[in-house]
């Protein structure tokens, strides 16, 4: 089984944001609501579970597309944004929690 190289970043880079994404998004969602610890922790989680819940199947559903079409260079082609676009929501993931660990957001 070959993959093309796009729609392997593309398959690769989507399960990385459906993972690191969802507690990223959850912490910017509950950092702005509130500033009691013991509850933006709770939340974090919560929301964090919630997300990984919606990410993970669509995740699924578009790399199974993405498998079954894995030999076409139509869709090579068509998928190079995709992929750059999680490479940079990844990249835009990373520095978030660099960040957030010193306290700079």
């Amino acid at each position: 089984m070959q993959l093309q190289p796009n729609i392997s970043k593309t398959i690769f880079y989507s399960f990385l944001f459906a993972l690191g994404g969802a507690p990223t998004l959850a912490m910017l969602i509950a950092s702005q609501q509130t500033q009691n610890q013991q509850l933006l922790m709770s939340a974090f989680i919560g929301l964090s579970v919630v997300l990984v819940c919606v990410f993970v199947p669509i995740v699924l559903i578009q790399n199974t597309f993405l498998l079954i079409k894995r030999r076409s260079i139509e869709l090579e082609e068509k998928i190079k944004p995709l992929s750059t676009t999680y490479f940079l929501l990844n990249v835009s993931c990373l520095l978030f929690w660099i960040l957030f660990m010193f306290k700079i957001i």
